[in-house]
């Protein structure tokens, strides 16, 4: 058996497929690895919400996360009036505890979305924003083993 005979036995997979597990593989790592290291905030108040939140060490609870994951693929299909309805009828405040876990939550859900979208930057808008969102589903099956029904 030569050094390469397992190249063979990889089944093909388009590029693009590869490219989306790759971002949902690199979003696990932050989520998993969290704080994330984040790259700049997008303003002073920002940071000063945020920034003392990820120094205390916290880390967001498995519904906090997929709280997270909902919000960005909601936005990512433009179901704004989902996303309107259920922070206005307190969703968070109905689902997560704590109020450090809402933040942690509201958190990832900026975090995960600025990060999809710089990688469809990146890819200069190759994807569909549905492809991003199926990404998103991609990252929670990574992080919770979860089963397709």
């Amino acid at each position: 058996m030569g050094q390469w005979d397992w190249v063979y036995d990889l089944k093909s997979q388009p590029i693009g497929d590869y490219l989306l597990d790759k971002l949902a593989e690199n979003l696990a790592e932050d989520v998993t690895k969290f704080p994330p290291a984040v790259d700049g905030w997008e303003d002073e108040a920002t940071k000063a919400r945020f920034e003392p939140l990820l120094a205390s060490g916290k880390k967001p609870s498995e519904l906090a996360v997929r709280t997270a994951i909902w919000l960005v693929q909601a936005d990512l299909r433009r179901e704004f009036d989902a996303v309107d309805e259920f922070m206005r009828n307190g969703g968070l405040d109905d689902r997560l505890g704590s109020p450090e876990d809402r933040e942690l939550c509201r958190f990832l859900w900026r975090f995960l979305e600025d990060k999809v979208l710089a990688f469809a930057e990146a890819s200069q808008s190759r994807f569909k924003r549905a492809e991003l969102a199926e990404a998103m589903n991609k990252l929670e099956r990574r992080l919770y083993r979860v089963t397709q029904a």
